[in-house]
């Protein structure tokens, strides 16, 4: 279970190393093995444990061809996905179109997502962290059924 934010910096080949509290979870899970892909909705990248990925390309495969959005929803998550492996000091090498996509520069943030990591420009993740929390101050959560029920 991937929890919490650590900063992180990336280096000029791109590279990153995941934090040391995450590598044995993944080195178990997974060989070390991961994909990356581009996130739908927001300018960050989606890390998946390659068992994880797994799950979620076989859901993805089972959608239809026929309709625009699911095509182009397997096109952006599949499309843009790249598998990567941990090296033995526990980096992992981020391709220059990822990184840009994201606009990851040299400070990054990883962002445990419980199943996933979501990776950040650092810079833009505190931008954005400021428009959720104004968002949800002003009652933008409220408007979610889904969230009526959870008992925080």
């Amino acid at each position: 279970m991937f929890t919490g934010s650590t900063a992180i910096t990336v280096d000029d080949k791109g590279r990153l190393a995941v934090p040391t509290r995450q590598r044995a979870p993944l080195l178990s899970s997974c060989e070390g093995k991961l994909v990356l892909t581009v996130d739908t909705h927001e300018k960050c990248l989606r890390v998946y444990p390659s068992d994880e990925w797994q799950n979620v390309a076989a859901q993805l495969v089972k959608l239809s061809d026929f309709k625009s959005a699911t095509r182009n929803l397997k096109r952006l998550l599949l499309g843009n996905a790249e598998e990567v492996e941990m090296d033995r000091s526990g980096r992992i090498l981020i391709s220059p179109y990822l990184r840009d996509f994201a606009g990851i520069k040299k400070n990054a943030v990883l962002v445990g997502m419980v199943n996933r990591f979501d990776l950040w420009d650092g810079d833009h993740l505190k931008g954005r962290s400021g428009d959720w929390t104004a968002e949800g101050s002003q009652g933008g959560f409220d408007d979610c059924e889904e969230l009526s029920e959870l008992e925080l």
